[in-house]
């Protein structure tokens, strides 16, 4: 009757391990369930920035377009100024 009894719990003992086995297994589940959410997160938060940027770049590439505009029309606009300030110097003889 010992060795029956010792079966038993064997048994039992067996049985509460595999309950136990099972049910990490369920946390690690859930576990990589999480981490896929996050990764999926992670890779939507990439997409968004890559979209934030491209359209700032237009942006960029529009504000540069415009300084370089701008360095041209000032360096006419110089030359206009010193022309006409020759010409009203050379108008300007004092006799």
């Amino acid at each position: 009757e010992g060795s029956a009894g010792d079966e038993v719990m064997r048994r039992q003992m067996q049985i509460q391990e595999d309950r136990i086995n099972e049910e990490i297994m369920r946390e690690r589940e859930a576990e990589i369930r999480n981490i896929h959410k996050g990764m999926h997160q992670v890779n939507e938060i990439y997409k968004d920035l890559a979209h934030l940027v491209d359209n700032q770049q237009e942006g960029v590439d529009q504000i540069e377009t415009q300084m370089e505009n701008t360095k041209e029309n000032t360096a006419s606009g110089l030359k206009h100024i010193e022309k006409a300030n020759e010409s009203q110097q050379s108008q300007c003889v004092v006799s």
